[in-house]
């Protein structure tokens, strides 16, 4: 029986936020230089190498164009005009807990609007120094609770709040065009829609979409030397 695992569910994280409905992420393509030390000592007439510069590599990446995505593909293609590095990771499925952690900037973003077909996007990512390949998996949060705009009342987050469990959801108030969060991860570095926020302290004001919508909040716990765990909190705002 096979011990490998399906790719589907990896995410590429820019800047502590999700690029949203890529089709594919391949790399990066590291590679070593090697230099030729060879000399008319080296033994039974073979070559001596030793190591040399090595180099991150490039990261592909190709998916559906989503307008919405601000903070994914939108902050990516500003941040390619800017010329901005960023922290980067690539993570695996939850159920591998592996991730690859490293710097980049954009080094290329290309649309393509075929006439019988969806409007696609690729591009490009250049990693600027070491990556950094996690096999063991963050414990992840421990608690959620948030409040709405109007009235400050309690979000009702379902299901339960726990390390394994990825997807939740609530409703709010239809006047309400905000919701603040307060995770818990102990030991966690947490990331809320792209901004971070301590442990058990609240958040600020997350937008949402207009009244009839809905709107996926994005939350990124890790410790140190671990792979993140990713949440995804769907709030329908009726």
């Amino acid at each position: 029986m096979t011990s490998g695992y399906s790719a589907h569910s990896t995410i590429l994280i820019w800047n502590y936020r999700k690029l949203m409905e890529l089709t594919n992420i391949s790399g990066p393509s590291q590679t070593a230089e090697t230099i030729d030390m060879t000399s008319h000592d080296s033994a039974d007439g073979y070559r001596e190498f030793i190591a040399g510069l090595r180099d991150g590599g490039e990261i592909s990446i190709e998916g559906n164009f989503v307008p919405s995505d601000s903070g994914g593909q939108i902050a990516f293609h500003t941040d390619l005009q800017a010329g901005t590095r960023r922290t980067c990771w690539i993570v695996m499925p939850m159920s591998v807990g592996g991730s690859l952690l490293f710097t980049a900037m954009a080094s290329g973003f290309e649309g393509s609007y075929p006439m019988d077909s969806k409007i696609s996007i690729s591009g490009g990512l250049k990693v600027s120094g070491k990556p950094t390949l996690y096999v063991t998996a963050s414990t992840g949060l421990t608690n959620l609770v948030g409040i709405e705009e109007n009235g400050g009342g309690a979000l009702s987050i379902t299901p339960a709040i726990a390390g394994t469990t990825y997807a939740y959801a609530c409703s709010v108030n239809t006047a309400s065009s905000y919701i603040k969060l307060t995770p818990t991860a102990a030991a966690h570095t947490i990331y809320v829609q792209g901004t971070a926020v301590v442990t058990g302290n609240q958040s600020g004001e997350i937008a949402l979409g207009a009244a009839g919508t809905t709107t996926d909040v994005f939350i990124m716990a890790y410790s140190a030397s671990a792979s993140p765990k990713l949440y995804k909190l769907t709030v329908t705002r009726p």
